[in-house]
């Protein structure tokens, strides 16, 4: 799997030069801006997503702030997910209209923590509420005259904000912009955004669908949610990967697609779910993919037959087995960029515990290199693998009708 462009990330700096916060951009895998091919909400989502499921080359994202854009839409669907208030500052698009909805969703992020920063501002009246909220204002060079960006700042003297200048491109714009009073400052003067890549996993769109349907009953239960999620790999390696980033503060071992949902909780899920529906571009499920759902699912399956204490650990395993050819890396960094227990990893790197011994069994069955004279657990195997198959073709049904 060829490294994909994730995002770009331009610095902001202050005015010492210092870096102090990131703007993240959506770039497609050309590295190009495919904007307006794509709609805002897409690309706002896209760059949320892939700033906490993708696996980068570019390590820790989230050091320093990140500025991130987000459309009339997604401000008043409140759909922004409980990402930790000095990770984001949120960014409202200029063609944002301050509609009464717009303004208390902005106003309720703002008491939540949130630093409000406006785009491509230029004064009118109509901004004021936003402008009262608001603790960033940027200002486009490019759309600018000089005697027009002074105007600007006379107008927004009387609001408690920083001003930012973008698209500064020569140091005389620099030294003009901070003789006027700007805090910060971004543009190719400084550093063109750097493209970011890494590996995206794709997910099933039916199947995201159904989710997103389920999750709108009021009486949905979870093991209905888990059902679902456990037929999509790549939506199983995602939400393991979302539970331990920086979004929920802590690291966390995650051994089980159940501690994963209680960790998130319904309405979160929801959240990460409808980003993932909008932002996720999936290609035609492979068989490494039945693969790993057949596995996966036997090793549920055989466990409860053995009656086992964790089948969700063995489902869990099973798809882990081999998520290496699903990523492109090792079965190690795989396993570290989730963070799953010690007992899972020893389960699957080396068959350790009552669901490695299950796990490697159940694989040596399906490749059919099993030897063993135990005629009563050949035969509950033979009776889990008929039971995994005709799930993971129903699973495969769901995948590829995404693809059609």
């Amino acid at each position: 799997m060829t490294a994909q462009i994730l995002m770009a990330r331009q610095p902001i700096f202050n005015q010492q030069l210092k870096v102090v916060a990131y703007e993240l951009l959506y770039r497609n895998n050309e590295g190009t801006n495919p904007l307006p091919l794509i709609t805002g909400d897409q690309a706002s989502s896209r760059v949320i997503l892939h700033s906490y499921t993708s696996v980068s080359e570019a390590g820790n994202l989230r050091v320093l702030p990140a500025f991130v854009n987000f459309t009339q839409q997604m401000l008043e669907q409140d759909s922004l997910p409980s990402v930790p208030p000095k990770e984001i500052v949120v960014e409202i698009l200029e063609d944002c209209l301050a509609t009464p909805k717009l303004v208390a969703t902005v106003k309720k992020l703002a008491e939540a923590g949130y630093t409000i920063a406006l785009d491509d501002f230029i004064y009118h009246d109509d901004a004021i509420p936003l402008l009262e909220i608001a603790r960033i204002v940027k200002i486009d060079l490019r759309a600018l005259s000089a005697n027009q960006l002074a105007e600007q700042v006379e107008r927004l003297k009387p609001f408690n904000v920083r001003l930012l200048a973008e698209k500064v491109e020569t140091h005389e714009e620099y030294t003009q912009c901070r003789d006027l009073g700007f805090d910060l400052f971004q543009g190719y003067f400084f550093s063109k955004p750097q493209l970011l890549k890494g590996s995206h996993v794709g997910s099933s769109k039916v199947i995201l669908l159904q989710l997103m349907g389920a999750l709108s009953k009021s009486d949905v239960e979870f093991s209905e949610i888990e059902a679902l999620i456990e037929r999509d790999p790549g939506l199983t390696y995602k939400l393991l990967r979302l539970v331990n980033s920086s979004a929920f503060g802590l690291q966390r071992q995650v051994n089980s697609i159940q501690d994963t949902l209680v960790y998130l909780g319904l309405n979160e899920l929801k959240k990460w779910l409808s980003l993932i529906t909008l932002a996720d571009n999936p290609g035609k499920p492979t068989e490494l993919v039945r693969q790993l759902l057949l596995l996966a699912r036997m090793s549920e399956l055989t466990a409860q037959a053995e009656q086992l204490d964790s089948p969700g650990e063995a489902f869990m395993c099973g798809l882990l087995l081999h998520l290496d050819g699903l990523l492109d890396m090792s079965t190690e960094d795989a396993l570290a960029q989730i963070q799953v227990g010690d007992h899972i990893r020893a389960a699957v790197m080396d068959g350790e515990g009552a669901v490695g011994e299950l796990v490697h069994r159940v694989e040596a069955f399906v490749r059919g290199t099993l030897v063993s004279d135990d005629l009563a657990m050949v035969s509950r195997l033979h009776t889990t693998y008929l039971q995994s198959l005709q799930w993971t073709r129903e699973s495969m049904q769901l995948m590829q009708q995404a693809s059609n």
